[in-house]
């Protein structure tokens, strides 16, 4: 037995993926070879996701054929529909979605993970669990669920099913941005989750349900919704230094800065900081949630506690003011991060099954050394 210890896997290989390559020294991220700036620049989501299950980009006629299949398999059912109208109206976004997960398990009665069967499969709930997030977020706020129109991609279809009409070309594009920069990112906690539920042989729906719980947490997906509090807590630019100062005081943590793996500016930043500018520059909009965020991004960017740590703005940084300038109610921002997800956790899904063995990691025992047991009655 190896005696090899790292406590938080760092380092540790436990899978070889075809999917994302990540050099977080030198801030690059690339999908099955090509390049994120490229992909953000010039593809659709529903092009990434055919990369990641299929290993290259689509055709005009293959694209043609998945936004079809994602069309068709995004409306909602009357038992869906039926489901997410029972769903509590008080609890937090992602609690309640994890939820509805597993109870659509239960109506749609999936069988075990198989080679032949995950994509379309993952295609049904990757279709469906933004449908789920719109309907929800509407029922809650006492609207009707709207079906979106077909001919609308995924990024619109999800804007158009949350708000009940067609999204600007600014909106689509900014929330397209968003899907295709988050759509893989190597062996992350999520991603490692539902790699380990699929080698216990179960059903994707326990998968996803698994990888979701992941993200509730302030270090892996929920950061978003942070720091999205803590802009709107500093209100205006001019106050960010003295908020940044009094959370330093109290050894506090500024969501949506500093990555695991990044030591230089996420690859992903340029992009969302784009889209997110844009968005506020629209006549009659307000400005301040990308200022505010502007602001602690400058103000951070030569603060000697930020810079002795490496801790630049992540990917949650400015994806908190463009999804709150979409619209998104603050605790569905982590379901934004899933729903962008899914192509990365399905093509992972999709090559541990070809791994034939469970994952079984062991723990360095560091308890007692053995003792003798002393009977109830004798022990003083």
């Amino acid at each position: 037995m190896s005696t090899h210890t790292s406590m938080g896997l760092d380092g540790t290989i436990v899978a070889q993926s075809h999917l994302g390559l990540i050099d977080g020294d030198a801030g690059c991220l690339s999908f099955c070879g090509y390049n994120v700036h490229d992909l953000a620049d010039g593809a659709q989501w529903e092009e990434v996701l055919h990369l990641l299950w299929h290993g290259e980009l689509p055709t005009v006629a293959q694209l043609s054929v998945l936004r079809d299949e994602l069309a068709a398999a995004r409306i909602l059912t009357t038992e869906e529909i039926a489901l997410v109208r029972s769903l509590p109206h008080n609890g937090h976004a992602p609690d309640v979605l994890r939820a509805a997960v597993s109870l659509l398990a239960g109506l749609h009665r999936p069988s075990i993970m198989r080679a032949d069967t995950i994509l379309s499969d993952g295609l049904r709930i990757t279709a469906k669990l933004p449908m789920l997030v719109a309907a929800y977020a509407r029922v809650r706020a006492g609207h009707e669920p709207v079906q979106p129109d077909a001919d609308l991609g995924h990024a619109a279809a999800f804007l158009h099913a949350l708000h009940g009409s067609r999204p600007a070309a600014e909106e689509e594009a900014a929330f397209n941005t968003y899907l295709v920069l988050l759509a893989e990112h190597g062996l992350n906690v999520s991603t490692f989750m539902a790699r380990i539920v699929t080698s216990a042989q179960n059903d994707i729906y326990a998968a996803v349900d698994a990888a979701l719980a992941t993200l509730k947490g302030t270090a892996h997906g929920g950061a978003n919704e942070y720091a999205m509090r803590a802009f709107l807590s500093i209100g205006e630019p001019t106050a960010a230094p003295e908020y940044i100062e009094a959370l330093l005081a109290r050894k506090g943590r500024l969501m949506g800065v500093g990555h695991r793996i990044y030591r230089t500016e996420d690859p992903r930043v340029r992009h969302l900081r784009q889209h997110s500018a844009a968005l506020a520059a629209r006549p009659h909009t307000d400005v301040r949630p990308h200022a505010v965020a502007e602001a602690v991004a400058a103000y951070i960017l030569n603060h000697p506690h930020f810079q002795a740590r490496m801790l630049y703005p992540n990917v949650e940084f400015y994806t908190a003011p463009l999804l709150y300038q979409l619209g998104l109610p603050l605790d569905t921002f982590t379901l934004a991060f899933a729903i962008a997800r899914l192509p990365g956790w399905v093509g992972h899904i999709r090559e541990q099954l070809s791994v034939t063995r469970l994952v079984r990691p062991e723990a360095e025992y560091v308890g007692p050394a053995p003792r003798t047991f002393i009977a109830l009655v004798d022990r003083q």
